[in-house]
């Protein structure tokens, strides 16, 4: 039996704890209580962190990938193709080598 008022507990939320954020709310009786829990909030902070674990983050778009190749990526693929060069060159030149080396 739960004593009122109590607390629920969600993730994710304002308040900072390690390794994420969590919000809490209170209730002041049962039907609250039970409105509360059918929107996903739950009765201990625990069991917030425990849930948020095994839920799915939201799955990689297509769109998601749009950036343009960092350094690290470009010298990596760069080396793979078995390009010579050095930290002079910018990141486009590498870009341009690559490009001419898959063009070949």
């Amino acid at each position: 039996m739960t004593e009122f008022p109590a607390l629920v507990y969600k993730v994710p939320g304002k308040y900072v704890r390690p390794h994420g954020t969590y919000d809490f709310a209170g209730v002041n009786n049962t039907e609250e209580l039970e409105a509360k829990l059918k929107e996903g909030w739950v009765s201990s902070l625990q069991e917030a962190i425990d849930s948020k674990e095994t839920t799915p983050v939201a799955e990689a778009k297509e769109s998601d990938d749009i950036a343009p190749p960092t350094r690290q990526e470009l010298e990596e693929k760069a080396t793979e193709l078995g390009i010579k060069f050095d930290g002079r060159f910018s990141d486009k030149k590498i870009a341009q080598l690559i490009d001419e080396a898959l063009a070949k």
